[in-house]
């Protein structure tokens, strides 16, 4: 057998094992002698330097001079809770803050309103930070769960959230059971998603939940400090808003209260049942006589202003959605159609679908899936007595319309009311001019009439004439005749 060829020796492949040189590669198979003297010194110096940047870099991020915003949620959690929670966290996030604290001294308030702040907390890109003081009942603890962390004053409760309402006596009662089984779901599911045992969030909504030791069958929960601390729904102790922050890590920030502002009073006031009731009536009187005057003047622009009130106040209370627009804008066009374009016996279908259509937008706009029955009951009482008034004025200013000499941009309405109804109208001569007959529809402006046992497409002259009335033929427009309401005697 032959060997296998000899592999050649590199030069100078050995470390030297001098202590005061070190060997470092500058090309194959050849190394050159560094010396360490003063290297030690060099590395301590480098590293002592890397350990101040990394120190002065967390002052920046988190110590001194970092801001954390402070948003207060007292007395009861209502719709213009949704628009005050909605800024601050924006605008908390924008300013770079490092956390939000939400200091939580609440009864309580309405389900829907809690549901979207639940919702905001969850969806925040800031840390976000529970200060129970002194106490976050019902609401105000699904919002205090949905907080990354919870610290407690002394003294401070958490929980006691089953869903109450009043009903026609003013007597409190326990909601009905469809309603605890959705509001028990929504308390789970916010514990779940931070990381909190989810049978203690329901124990404070359904008095069936036990759990040994903390919470017997038939009782609600709520959870002390100390409790809340044993069974992981508390991350400390605090006795002021500095404590907070030294529990948190965040010691030496600087605390930023954000106010309650005058918009979120407005978001309030504007989503109250009665006030939106007024904004429907106004806004849909304004579009209603809009229709029957030229151009886009007064009525049309006050009716807008005060459904994009309407609109802009539910939405940021969490409650309005595309769904609303939608049909709301369907009812519009729907009447729209009843009034210009079909003639059929009275109010016809599309009329009627119109209105449906409306009050859905409405009520749709005013309520979520857990608005409490008394404000369900406020909502369709609201829309539908403003949809009632809103038809009444409007009947009022048909009649009122022919008696009038109301110049809207130097036209006359009645000129206006024609042309819309049959473009511009011109005399022409006709065996129908002069000719009697009776309205068999409401025209609004148009319809149809009866004359001389002939049923003819009419327009009214005046805007509006009854059904039944006696009418005469005063222009012939080929497949429309427009005519003028007789007084009798």
């Amino acid at each position: 057998m032959t060997r296998p060829p000899k592999r050649p020796r590199v030069q100078g492949a050995r470390f030297s094992a001098h202590r005061s040189t070190a060997c470092s590669f500058l090309e194959a198979g050849k190394f050159t002698r560094v010396p360490l003297h003063g290297l030690g010194k060099t590395y301590n110096r480098l590293m002592r330097r890397k350990v101040f940047l990394l120190g002065l870099l967390g002052l920046l991020l988190v110590g001194e001079g970092a801001e954390v915003w402070l948003l207060s949620v007292e007395g009861e959690i209502g719709r213009g809770m949704v628009s005050y929670l909605h800024k601050g966290l924006a605008e908390a996030e924008r300013a770079g803050a490092a956390a939000v604290i939400l200091e939580f001294s609440t009864p309580g308030g309405y389900l829907d309103a809690a549901q979207s702040c639940r919702d905001l907390i969850l969806g925040a890109k800031v840390r976000t930070l529970a200060y129970v003081n002194r106490e976050a009942y019902s609401a105000g603890a699904l919002l205090a769960i949905a907080c990354e962390r919870i610290y407690f004053a002394p003294g401070g409760v958490l929980g006691a959230a089953t869903p109450v309402y009043f009903d026609p006596q003013g007597r409190m009662e326990e909601a009905p059971e469809k309603v605890i089984s959705a509001v028990r779901a929504l308390f789970r599911a916010t514990a779940e998603a931070r990381g909190r045992d989810p049978l203690v969030a329901e124990a404070m909504v359904d008095r069936t939940v036990a759990i040994p030791g903390l919470v017997e069958r038939g009782k609600l929960l709520t959870l002390t400090a100390k409790t809340a601390a044993e069974w992981g729904y508390s991350d400390g102790e605090a006795e002021d808003l500095g404590q907070v922050l030294n529990l948190a890590g965040l010691a030496g920030s600087v605390i930023r209260a954000f106010s309650y502002g005058w918009m979120d009073r407005l978001v309030d006031m504007l989503t109250n049942p009665w006030v939106a009731s007024l904004l429907i009536l106004i806004g849909v009187s304004g579009i209603l006589v809009e229709l029957f005057t030229p151009g886009f003047g007064l009525p049309g622009t006050v009716g807008l202003a005060s459904l994009l009130l309407f609109f802009w106040a539910h939405y940021l209370a969490g409650l309005a959605g595309w769904e609303s627009l939608l049909f709301f804008l369907g009812g519009i066009i729907a009447i729209v159609l009843e009034i210009f374009v079909f003639t059929a016996t009275d109010f016809g279908v599309a009329g009627i679908a119109g209105l449906i259509l409306l009050g859905l937008g409405f009520y749709t706009a005013m309520t979520g899936p857990l608005t409490q029955p008394k404000e369900v009951l406020s909502a369709v009482g609201a829309v539908a007595l403003a949809l009632v008034l809103s038809l009444v004025g409007f009947a009022l200013f048909l009649t009122w319309v022919p008696q009038s000499r109301l110049r809207l941009g130097g036209v006359v309405l009645k000129a206006a009311i024609e042309e819309r109804a049959v473009g511009k109208l011109a005399p022409t001569a006709s065996p129908y001019v002069g000719k009697r007959g009776n309205a068999l529809t409401d025209l609004h402006p148009v319809g149809k009439a009866e004359v001389e046992g002939e049923q003819l497409d009419v327009v009214a002259e005046e805007g509006f004439i009854p059904k039944g009335s006696t009418v005469e033929i005063v222009r012939d427009e080929g497949y429309r005749k427009v005519v003028r309401r007789v007084k009798e005697g």
